[in-house]
This record gives C-alpha cells, sequence and structure tokens, in this order.
C-alpha cells in the first residue's frame, strides 16, 4: 500500500523563455477519495523523494500528466516594432497514490 500525494506544475514563458517553473509535490495530510485512472512506473534510487524522482524522469512524468485537463493563458502585445508574449502553462493540483519500491515509483492518477 502506498501513500497518497498531491502534484501540480506551473511554467511561464517571457517571449518563448522560461521565466519561472514550479513543481509542488507534498504528501496529503488525508486519503484522498477517487477511481484509481492512469499508472506510471519510474525508475528511482533507493531511499529516493517522490519530488527528485519526478524531476529526474520529467519527460516520462510530463508525458504522462498531459492526458490530463491542463491550462494555458497566453498573452501578447504587439505595438510599433515590439512584439512581447507571455505564457503559462499549469496542470491543477491531482492526487496521485504513489507506491515505492527499492528501484521503482508507481503513480496512479486517482479522479
Amino acid at each position: 500500500m502506498g501513500d497518497d500525494f498531491l502534484i501540480g506544475y506551473r511554467i511561464t514563458t517571457q517571449n518563448s523563455t522560461i521565466h519561472a517553473e514550479n513543481l509542488s509535490v507534498s504528501k496529503s495530510m488525508t486519503p484522498c477519495i477517487g477511481v484509481k485512472k492512469n499508472t506510471l512506473i519510474l525508475p528511482r534510487e533507493s531511499n529516493e523523494v517522490l519530488e527528485t524522482t519526478l524531476r529526474h524522469n520529467e519527460e516520462e512524468f510530463f508525458t504522462f500528466v498531459t492526458h490530463q485537463t491542463l491550462h494555458l493563458q497566453s498573452h501578447q502585445a504587439i505595438g510599433g516594432q515590439v512584439h512581447s508574449s507571455t505564457e503559462t502553462l499549469t496542470l491543477p493540483t491531482h492526487c496521485y497514490a504513489v507506491e515505492f519500491n527499492d528501484d521503482t515509483a508507481t503513480i496512479t492518477l486517482l479522479q
């Protein structure tokens, strides 16, 4: 049996350059209620915390979470010969059931 974690993500770019990025990972204080949906198994080092595992496997993790609802905000300003843009991509915080083994972490979306 694993633990429930709340995971969210936000990245902001300005003129196509990363301005801010935040991955939030916290253990849920209460059990999450929901139906188990998609599952992802990631390799991990023994005793590695979940956030580190996600960062070491970020391409696989972000491919996994893009099957969920994402929010995109885009603002553009065009004036004279100046063009600027700001985009913010947000993965709203969701609850995931996580089971740790010595060399893997099994992450399952709860909906």
